[in-house]
């Protein structure tokens, strides 16, 4: 996102951040609470969820870095409308909202990659709820599979799933562990993707075939 800074942009952009490191299992962002900053997060991965008064949780997206969290309520003002909690422990640089502007001067394309990033995101959940009224468990798991692979081979050039369990897919497509092992191991069989310990190889070409023979 800052790549093209010069040194001295550089150094006016480390003015305005602060560096923080998060424990595994810390809340970065919690729901309704008044978002005053956002997050870029240098390291680890993160997780956007909702949770009930009762106690139940719904895994919302699993956030990787490079990429920014907590950014909607910078936007907008308005309260936080998830949690984001450290799956990992994680590096993040903190910057305030009133130093937002100062940052996108720095570096204009900062705006851009805000905007994608909400385009992004709504467009993500246009999808799931499409998924989640329209396709049974087995088309939800792949698509799960499919975002996350692609996720990873655009940021590191490698379609991996690399430290989601099983239980983790299956709450982000809506259904059981058994049924995301299930499908997994189908895929596997069917040479679309192949296990590798807790890294799973996805093709991704095939993977959207498979999706759209649905």
């Amino acid at each position: 996102m800052f790549a093209e800074l010069d040194a001295g942009s550089l150094a006016t952009l480390a003015g305005l951040v602060t560096y923080q490191q998060v424990r595994k299992g810390s809340f970065l962002v919690t729901q309704n609470d008044r978002g005053g900053c956002m997050f870029l997060l240098v390291s680890g991965r993160v997780k956007v969820s909702l949770a009930s008064p009762h106690g139940k949780e719904i895994a919302l997206s699993y956030i990787d870095a490079p990429n920014h969290v907590g950014e909607m309520s910078v936007v907008d003002s308005k309260p936080r409308s998830a949690d984001v909690i450290a799956v990992t422990d994680a590096e993040v640089l903190r910057l305030e909202a009133k130093d937002l502007s100062a940052a996108i001067q720095l570096q204009p394309a900062l705006a851009l990659s805000l905007i994608a990033t909400l385009s992004r995101r709504l467009r993500q959940t246009i999808s799931r709820i499409e998924d989640m009224a329209f396709h049974d468990a087995t088309h939800r798991v792949m698509r799960v599979l499919l975002n996350v692979a692609t996720a990873s081979y655009e940021s590191s050039g490698v379609p991996v799933i690399s430290g989601l369990t099983h239980y983790e897919i299956a709450t982000l497509a809506g259904t059981s562990r058994e049924t995301a092992s299930r499908v997994i191991s189908s895929l596997g069989k069917e040479e679309v993707l192949a296990t590798k310990g807790r890294r799973i190889v996805v093709d991704l070409l095939r993977l959207r075939d498979r999706l759209a023979a649905e």
